[in-house]
């Protein structure tokens, strides 16, 4: 009976630490700008969205994107709006976005704001998705496949 009982508890220890473990896992992808960007898909279907690196165990308190597991999004960085990243939702998966208490990013979405911030991110006679200003940058974000492509056209897994 004992040993049964030990089985069934290493059995139970090893189901937790697995679930755990794919709970707990992170990606990080950095733009051609430098900036970096956690993506942790959790258990549940929910997925933030972090700028930087982020470790923490539980839920980021302020700062982040929550969006689903399924979401695409494009973030937009530039020079001039140091402090901003901008928001392309590309699928039907809508996000929350908490801007950051001490101001250190503030998220704005582009599509309802396009035409006040689409002549800082593209050129002037911009005809496709990559034809960004030189002091901008783009990540483009498939959450559900697990990657991001940036404005070179690399895929970071």
């Amino acid at each position: 009976m004992k040993r049964i009982l030990k089985a069934f508890i290493i059995f139970v220890a090893i189901i937790g630490m697995l679930f755990l473990w794919y709970d707990q896992s992170r990606s990080f992808f950095k733009a051609t700008n430098g900036k970096s960007i956690t993506m942790w898909k959790r258990y549940g279907g929910t997925c933030y969205l972090v700028p930087g690196k982020y470790y923490g165990v539980t839920k980021p308190k302020d700062g982040y994107i929550e969006t689903s597991n399924r979401s695409y999004l494009t973030l937009y960085y530039s020079n001039k709006l140091p402090n901003f990243i901008l928001l392309r939702q590309e699928s039907n998966y809508d996000y929350k976005a908490y801007n950051s208490i001490d101001k250190k990013y503030l998220f704005e979405d582009y599509t309802s704001n396009k035409e006040k911030y689409k002549p800082i991110i593209y050129k002037e006679n911009a005809e496709k998705f990559s034809d960004v200003n030189k002091d901008a940058s783009f990540l483009s974000i498939n959450i559900l496949e697990g990657y991001a492509t940036d404005g070179t056209g690399k895929t970071q897994r």
